[in-house]
Order: structure tokens, then C-alpha cells, then sequence
């Protein structure tokens, strides 16, 4: 993730500039570089590194990774002291591709695998990720995703990953702003509306977006900042449990 995908509250299905979001992506006017530092829940902190490349045919690579140190481990009776430390590791990579199949729509297809750390187990993961984009008219596009198609092994028991599948609609406005719609339905959370936007202009832009759930609301907002080959995107997320923090993902972005 990254900050861009923070500041939106994760919205963007139809928007086609994101792999995480959605594998099937628009042309790209230039290759880039972006390197993200994160920051999660009960500072749990993150870096990620992607690489876009690809005109015709759109493809990424990502690789990102978590860690957290020093969290506090309680027993069945919390006392006023823990009974000691942990720490989780968590690493992923991605591969992405995109391709209109000689159609006036955009397919994607991207491959992930994850492993993590956690006690004396390991976790492993590898998944598929499914979409594609149908623009209508000249100012709307619509979006469609399929996420976790694969499973992931615990000590060597396999299970199903938690699937993903969401529909989104966005919409091009006057003065250069991007209104974005999402409904997702994930399988172990039920259904997620987000709704979010965005400016386009030269220098400095906007984002904004909002997560509603059944079991949990959230906010978020953020800026880029443009300047010849370079971009600066900044993201924080805010929600109905303040006590863990709030999330920030700073973002560098190097076009070649």
C-alpha cells in the first residue's frame, strides 16, 4: 500500500492507476519508482518498494514488508504488568500485468505471495488477483476485482484465503476532480462502501475518502505535491479506535 491508496480510504477499483487496488490499469504516460515508508495500527512500522513500467501493456512490481517490536503479551488475566515482548515480521511480493486483449476494455491478472513470522510460526501465502476496466463514456469508467484467489499454509496445513470481490464506478468532474466509488464484499467482513476523490491539477493535489462498514468508519486525507520528475504523496487514515494511532504512509514517486 501507499499513501496515495491511504488518503482515498482505499478507493479506486475503476480509477486504474493502482495494482494493489486493481491489476487491470490504464496506459501508462510515464515509468516511475516509488519508494513508501509506513506507518500502521499501534505503530507497526512498513516500507514499500514498486516499480510501473510499460505503455500497452502496464505491468509493477512490488515488494513490501512489516514489522513490528516490543509488543506487549498479556496473559488470560491481564495483570498491571505484560509478561513480556514479541515481535511480528511480514514480508510480500507482487508481480502485475495489464492487457486490453484487443478490446476498448483493460484486463489485469497480478500474483502475490506473502510470508510472516509470528512466535515459533510461519505463515505463507500465495494468491491471485483478477480485474478488469469498462470505460462507458468519456468522463466514467467502471471497475471490477477479484482478490485472494489461493490459500496460505500454517505448519504445513493449508487453508483458503479470505476472497475479495469488489465492483466501483469512477467519475471525471469539472475542474480536474476525480469522484471514485467502491462496494466490496469481503468474505470474512461483510460489505465495505468507500467513496473518495481526488484533484488533478499541476502542483499540489488533494485526496480524500471515507470506509463504511457495519463493525467499523473511517476517514481519510492526504496530498501530493508535484515537481518535475518527482512527486510527494502523504496519506493519514483516522478511525473509531484512537487508542492504536492513525495510521500515515509517506510516499516518494521518481518518474524515468
Amino acid at each position: 500500500e501507499n499513501g496515495y491508496i491511504l488518503s482515498t480510504a482505499g478507493a479506486g477499483i475503476a480509477e486504474g492507476v493502482s495494482s494493489s487496488l486493481n491489476p487491470a490499469m490504464n496506459r501508462l504516460k510515464n515509468s516511475y519508482i516509488q519508494f513508501s515508508l509506513n506507518n500502521w495500527l499501534d505503530n507497526i512500522q512498513g516500507s514499500q518498494t514498486a516499480f510501473y513500467w510499460g505503455d500497452e501493456i502496464p505491468q509493477s512490481i512490488s515488494i513490501q514488508s512489516w514489522n513490528a517490536k516490543n509488543i506487549s503479551l498479556w496473559g488470560e488475566n491481564p495483570a498491571s504488568e505484560p509478561l513480556g515482548t514479541f515481535g511480528v515480521h511480514y514480508i510480500s511480493a507482487s508481480y502485475s500485468i495489464s492487457h486490453n486483449l484487443k478490446t476498448p476494455y483493460r484486463f489485469g491478472m497480478c500474483i502475490q505471495t506473502h510470508y510472516s513470522h509470528l512466535f515459533s510460526e510461519s505463515m505463507s501465502s500465495i494468491s491471485f488477483n483478477i480485474g478488469a476496466l469498462f470505460p462507458i463514456n468519456s468522463f466514467i469508467q467502471a471497475g471490477v476485482v477479484l482478490k485472494n484467489i489461493g490459500y496460505e499454509s500454517t505448519n504445513n496445513i493449508k487453508a483458503d484465503l479470505p476472497t475479495e470481490v469488489g465492483l466501483g464506478l469512477a467519475l471525471t468532474l469539472p475542474l480536474n476532480i476525480s469522484l471514485l466509488t467502491d462496494v466490496i464484499h469481503i468474505s470474512e467482513h461483510g460489505m465495505d462502501t468507500r467513496i473518495g476523490f481526488k484533484t488533478h491539477w499541476r502542483l499540489i493535489n488533494l485526496h480524500a475518502g471515507t470506509s463504511i462498514n457495519n463493525k467499523r468508519n473511517a476517514n481519510a486525507l492526504g496530498f501530493s505535491f508535484n515537481y518535475r520528475s518527482w512527486s510527494i504523496s502523504y496519506g493519514i487514515y483516522n478511525h473509531e479506535n484512537s487508542n492504536l494511532g492513525m495510521p500515515q504512509f509517506f510516499d516518494i514517486r521518481r518518474y524515468i
